[in-house]
């Protein structure tokens, strides 16, 4: 079983390819469930995304795929500011979200993220939801309280943890240094990481300049909390699909740790997300 932690649907496609898009014509959906059938994927956690210039309506246009498409599990783009009521987490969760996904570029962001009002974290507690943050290691640093707020929602980061891009490879201390953030939450049973989006740290795959970061995750976090994920359709800019699956740095898991990292650990958040404690 595959399961893709971190995938695009737009409706209208991508848009932001350096040249021509590599799907052609083909909608986002229809590229992906080739990729699916190509590749023995099972399901996928879209990550929905709402800019202006994207698809301002993603996280309706998700679930209206959604039904149709029993795969899909989904997490609903907010901004970090303004606060959403309780009102909207619910509204959200009611439509089918199993969770929200955060962009925080900055500390400024995961500032606004942490004036939310409790009771918008108590109700994604309560639905034991998927956060899905796209964030920067200064935003990451501001964390640690909401990590511990929500006990209940499994929180991941994704991209692993956007460390940001390096000239040459990264020695483990280098690499260390740059995740320290990150890595200092490895100790909460509620923090896992998407292995996915590698060529935001080297663009030319098989993304070597990735494997010292890869390393120190499988050893600071349980496979269970290592998720792999293609950020399909933006990593067709830098890599084949194929490419995007071979993780430099997973070769010493045994095949029952990469069963989790690909898709078993995921499976089991996502299945828990709604579920009454």
């Amino acid at each position: 079983m595959i399961v893709d932690a971190h995938l695009h649907l737009f409706r209208n496609g991508y848009g932001r390819f350096r040249g021509a898009s590599p799907l052609g014509g083909t909608t986002d959906l229809e590229a992906y469930a080739k990729l699916m059938r190509a590749h023995g994927i099972s399901a996928g956690l879209v990550v929905c995304y709402e800019g202006e210039d994207i698809d301002p309506a993603n996280n309706a246009y998700v679930r209206e795929i959604a039904a149709a498409n029993g795969w899909i599990s989904s997490v609903a783009y907010l901004a970090p500011g303004p606060a959403p009521s309780a009102e909207r987490i619910d509204a959200l969760l009611g439509a089918g979200h199993c969770g929200v996904a955060l962009y925080l570029p900055d500390a400024a962001a995961a500032g606004m993220l942490r004036d939310w009002p409790p009771e918008a974290w108590r109700r994604l507690d309560r639905a034991r939801a998927v956060v899905s943050f796209n964030a920067r290691m200064p935003a990451i640093a501001q964390l640690g309280p909401l990590v511990e707020q929500a006990p209940d929602c499994a929180f991941l980061f994704s991209h692993l943890g956007l460390p940001g891009k390096w000239d040459s490879t990264p020695t483990r201390a280098e690499a260390a240094a740059r995740l320290a953030p990150l890595l200092r939450l490895a100790g909460c049973a509620n923090v896992g990481v998407k292995l996915s989006g590698l060529y935001a740290v080297d663009p030319v795959p098989p993304h070597e300049g990735a494997r010292s970061y890869v390393e120190l995750l499988t050893e600071r976090f349980a496979p269970a909390d290592l998720h792999w994920g293609s950020d399909f359709s933006p990593v067709l800019d830098f890599a084949s699909f194929q490419a995007a699956m071979a993780v430099p740095g997973l070769e010493p898991l045994s095949a029952a740790d990469r069963d989790l990292v690909f898709g078993a650990g995921l499976a089991r958040k996502i299945g828990a997300a709604g579920a009454k404690p």
